[in-house]
């Protein structure tokens, strides 16, 4: 009975460990801007910039500080119904 105790453990010690990376594991369907609206950096493909600025190695600051003092954007006007030409 012991030996059956033993398998069944290994077998749901192993099930866990399995599961556990893939569930964590990022799809990539979550498109963060990065820290503050920062762009990030990459690998493979061009130098993201903000203000002409490269946002690489020394420059990392000085984009941040760009991010950080962007206005924030403001919401839509839309509204569902009604005709464009008469105004309430």
């Amino acid at each position: 009975m012991t030996t059956f105790r033993r398998l069944v453990a290994a077998t749901l010690g192993v099930a866990v460990l399995a599961t556990a990376p893939v569930a964590a594991a990022d799809d990539g369907s979550r498109r963060d801007p990065g820290y503050n609206g920062a762009p990030t950096v990459r690998s493979g493909g061009p130098v993201p910039t903000m203000n002409g600025v490269p946002c690489v190695g020394g420059h990392l600051g000085t984009c941040t500080g760009f991010a950080q003092n962007q206005p924030d954007r403001p919401a839509p006007r839309a509204r569902i119904g009604g005709t464009p030409t008469i105004r309430p």
